[in-house]
């Protein structure tokens, strides 16, 4: 059971678990947790690479300050949030191999929201949000500063990536699907998920990545394909140290970040968002490729006191992605955790 009064495992603070602190492995293994987390530079700016758990490390039953010294995604309450809970359970259960590579920065940008609005036909979209760039589910806070009453400052998502194609046959179209913190209304959005791209004639391509914008994407060596089941969580300890974690349930892969925002941004935690995007590759802002379908399953995303959200709360909303008039990607909720994607 978690005990952690911040529930969900977002402490203001990384607590340093001690040597007496140990983890229950398998039913009698036990092994110290390390003294903090462990971080090793990397050559792109803003991002270190967390040292994995060692061998055997069983974080089902791991305390939560064992969770936070490996820098793992938080615990969920059982007992508060047991569908929450139960998601965690099954990704921490499926990881197998911590995967080490290279990180390849990119030209490309998963940005805040272009050309927020309300959709234009209010009457049969009430409630719908548009943007140029976004389509999915925001939930919204009323926090206009980082604080640990209202910010949002975790949220995951468990999404099939999709099999796309370039219906126009020119150029290349990208789009991602990713889950982050910020954007709707404030400069940064710190977020995780899997990048696309689509050229007539050849088979598309595909890439898991992190990024805090204003930094670009970085892409990472998480192998993933279409069909892939992937989990993305999400979280921040303080307004400028965010950590990402993406893991292939399929493989039992998983990678995790610690990173921090480019110099005079920061966390404010107005928005969380499970979200399809059309991305800026270089000083454009892409085509979305022909997705079809994107399946998100069981989202969630928290504040620091303990409340949990999901698209179907009454603080989240539905974006379509829409220019100059046209919708090219909207969300339609299936309950209240899960919801799915479908191209126009």
């Amino acid at each position: 059971m978690n005990t952690n009064p911040l529930h969900h495992g977002f402490p203001l603070f990384l607590r340093p678990a001690t040597a007496a602190a140990c983890i229950a492995l398998g039913a009698l293994a036990m092994v110290a947790p390390a003294a903090a987390e462990e971080t090793a530079p990397t050559t792109v700016p803003g991002i270190q690479e967390v040292k994995a758990p060692p061998a055997g490390f069983d974080a089902i039953h791991a305390s939560d300050a064992a969770i936070a010294a490996y820098a793992l995604p938080p615990r969920p309450d059982a007992n508060r949030t047991p569908m929450a809970y139960a998601k965690w359970k099954r990704a921490m259960a499926a990881m197998t191999t911590r995967v080490y590579g290279q990180l390849t920065p990119t030209n490309r940008a998963h940005g805040p929201a272009i050309n927020p609005g309300i959709h234009r036909d209010a009457a049969t979209r009430n409630g719908t949000l548009t943007s140029g760039n976004w389509s999915g589910f925001v939930n919204l806070s009323s926090a206009t500063s980082y604080n640990t009453s209202t910010s949002l400052n975790g949220v995951y998502a468990d999404f099939v990536i999709p099999q796309v194609t370039n219906p126009s046959c020119s150029g290349t179209d990208y789009g991602s699907t990713w889950v982050g913190i910020d954007g709707w209304g404030s400069s940064d959005v710190l977020q995780g998920g899997v990048g696309y791209a689509a050229t007539c004639g050849s088979a598309p391509s595909y890439n898991a990545w992190i990024e805090w914008y204003p930094y670009n994407e970085t892409g990472i060596s998480l192998a993933v394909s279409p069909g892939d089941d992937v989990f993305a969580d999400v979280w921040a300890t303080s307004s400028t140290v965010g950590y990402v974690f993406i893991e292939n349930l399929n493989t039992g892969t998983w990678q995790e970040y610690k990173m921090a925002p480019p110099s005079g941004h920061q966390l404010v935690g107005n928005s969380a968002e499970w979200i399809v995007e059309s991305p800026q590759v270089g000083s454009s802002l892409a085509t979305l490729p022909n997705y079809k379908f994107d399946f998100f399953i069981d989202n969630y995303a928290f504040n620091a006191p303990g409340s949990a959200f999901q698209p179907g709360s009454a603080s989240s909303y539905p974006v379509e992605l829409e220019r100059s008039g046209t919708v090219y990607s909207l969300p339609e909720l299936e309950n209240a955790g899960a919801f799915y994607m479908s191209y126009q």
